[in-house]
């Protein structure tokens, strides 16, 4: 690995042996593909750095992406040869003095074809938006497996691999003095640049989206399933193209749709939303389409449909698979032609409007039921975005809890209640079938009607509670003391206690008392740590439980990694990664090349 310091001055560090080459294009394998990669953080820059030479990779680091303008800046100015340029760029986001969306902007700018992976730890829907406005090949939220980086690093060199540059011969002295202008100071300070304004810009846009929402963080979640939302949302924003979103009732497809026109070029101009089960069908057209005076019994006046109000912006059609037969008809001719007529009118009007639909319906099953037009279902379902259910993402569900509590106190006008560890956990295994608007409404629930300022597991709904396994402990009860909770486990034969899992040992335990399964165990350990008053038990004991299946792997291939990580169904990268994170000695054996 070469790496270089924020003064550019390089350091050289013995290269690891390559396992293969990556080359860009079919080119010559004694080329292999640079990866510049720019990171503050020390440790995590040389676990990537050390995955992706042994991906085939030349990698070069950087500690600061000032240092990797200034290379760029060189080549543009023709002071250093286009053949230092890399094949890829892995940045993070947040970085001193200068932000990897500034140095994404402005790579972008001046080498349009050059790809940028961004990664960040702060995984929210701004940071995924901003980093595809700013001309990111792909946005990677930590923590990311190492295997799924590779594979993106992967693709991204393959992209475009003949660079161009916006530079110019340096015989037309005043483009030359253009280029020279170009300082680090200017993109540093934030109002002085383009990359800056574009950051600013998107802020703004956050700020809608959020106002329209009613939701000052945006769109909540960490879970890997948002985080794949966020990224096409991000992708998604900049393009005029129909989206069809699916999903079950109460998971946000309105919140969706808004951010996708709030982050669009399209953001200055009208996002209407009409609910297609909340309007009578034979009003329906009029609705959408508007209509002329006289045109039917209380047609008094002209009147404008959605489609016009709508004209430049975005009309959120919900519910679509509600829409009458007849009606899908006209639809169908807005989507193809961009017109349509007013209900009793003669003249076709021409609309420029982005249709983003939602439904929580199968609309195949309604296409073969003859109660959808297979046609008008294909044009919908250019890009289809399906949304997570709440059940299926339970880690996003202390964040949502604490801004809906928040919410509900405001709307009352009283101080924010505390969840128990108890009552989340009990929240994080409920099985939500009206997700996210049914927490909402459970949050609002407890702030009238919880008493205290800790909601304990007693408080919940009744709904919540009735479906809970009988061995669920609810911990605010638990009378006992630490002592006797402990005295309580070692009868009943609990082989994982807290001390084994705090003090990180690796003593084999005792064996399991008959008909007792490790996940009985588990549960009790759980609840005993809990009752106990200890937090981040997850922390705790996900480590351990790696060590444990990681080291018998490791004992049944006889020490060969590669068969371990297959037992346990990672790649290898993962699995070295996991030895160095947990400081196990794997035995060496002979390998064939």
């Amino acid at each position: 690995m070469t790496e270089y310091s924020d003064d550019l001055q390089p350091k050289s560090d013995d290269q690891s042996p390559q396992s293969q080459i990556v080359t860009v294009n079919n080119a010559p394998s004694d080329h292999p593909a640079t990866l510049w990669l720019i990171d503050d953080d020390a440790a995590l820059r040389m676990v990537l750095a050390d995955t992706f030479e042994d991906a085939g990779l030349t990698v070069i680091s950087f500690t600061q992406a000032q240092a990797a303008w200034t290379r760029l800046n060189d080549v543009l100015k023709q002071q250093e040869s286009a053949e230092q340029l890399p094949d890829v760029i892995l940045t993070d986001i947040r970085m001193p003095m200068m932000d990897g969306l500034s140095f994404s902007d402005w790579v972008h700018q001046h080498f349009p074809k050059m790809p940028i992976v961004i990664m960040t730890a702060h995984s929210d829907l701004t940071s995924a938006i901003n980093s595809y406005q700013t001309g990111a090949f792909e946005y990677l939220p930590k923590p990311f497996d190492l295997d799924d980086a590779v594979a993106t690093i992967y693709k991204a060199i393959n992209y475009q691999p003949n660079l161009e540059t916006t530079s110019v011969p340096l015989s037309d002295e005043s483009n030359t003095n253009t280029t020279s202008d170009i300082s680090t100071e200017n993109l540093i300070k934030p109002k002085a640049t383009p990359a800056s304004k574009t950051t600013k810009d998107n802020k703004n846009k956050g700020a809608s989206v959020t106002k329209d929402n009613g939701n000052p963080s945006g769109i909540i979640g960490q879970s890997p399933a948002m985080q794949t939302v966020f990224r096409a949302i991000g992708r998604l924003a900049q393009s005029p193209i129909s989206v069809l979103i699916t999903g079950e009732s109460g998971t946000g497809k309105e919140l969706v749709a808004s951010a996708l026109h709030q982050h669009s070029p399209r953001k200055q101009q009208p996002f209407i939303a009409l609910n297609m089960a909340a309007i009578p069908h034979d009003l329906i057209e009029s609705e959408l389409f508007g209509h002329e005076k006289g045109a039917f019994t209380g047609a008094t006046t002209m009147r404008q449909g959605r489609f016009e109000q709508a004209d430049g912006g975005t009309l959120f059609l919900d519910e679509i698979g509600d829409m009458p037969f007849s009606t899908q008809t006209r639809l169908l001719r807005v989507l193809a032609n961009g017109e349509f007529y007013r209900v009793g009118g003669q003249q076709p009007i021409k609309v420029d409007v982005r249709i983003i639909a939602a439904t929580h319906q199968n609309l195949e099953e309604l296409v073969k039921q003859s109660r959808f037009r297979e046609d008008l279902f294909y044009r919908l379902n250019v890009i289809r975005l399906p949304l997570p259910p709440l059940r299926t993402r339970p880690e996003d569900i202390p964040a949502l809890a604490l801004y809906f509590m928040q919410s509900a106190a405001e709307q009352m006008n009283t101080t924010p209640k505390h969840l128990h560890p108890a009552a989340l956990q009990i929240m994080q295994t409920f099985d939500w079938r009206g997700n996210v608007r049914q927490l909402e409404n459970v949050c609002l629930w407890l702030t009238v009607m919880a008493t205290g300022d800790t909601v304990m597991a007693t408080d919940l709904p009744p709904e919540l509670l009735e479906n809970i396994s009988p061995n669920t402990v609810l911990y605010e009860e638990h009378s006992a003391s630490q002592e006797d909770a402990q005295e309580n486990l070692v009868q009943s034969g609990n082989v994982l206690n807290s001390s084994a899992l705090n003090s990180h040992q690796n003593e084999r335990s005792s064996p399991l008392p008959k008909n007792q399964s490790w996940q009985q165990a588990l549960a009790d350990w759980a609840e005993q740590s809990l009752s106990t008053g200890e937090t981040d038990i997850l922390q705790t004991a996900t480590p351990e439980f790696e060590r444990v299946l990681l080291t018998a792997a490791l004992n049944h291939s006889g020490g060969k990694k590669i068969e371990a990580a297959s037992l346990l169904g990672w790649g290898r990268n993962t699995l070295t990664r996991k030895l160095q994170q947990l400081d196990i000695s794997a035995p060496r054996v002979p390998t064939k090349e």
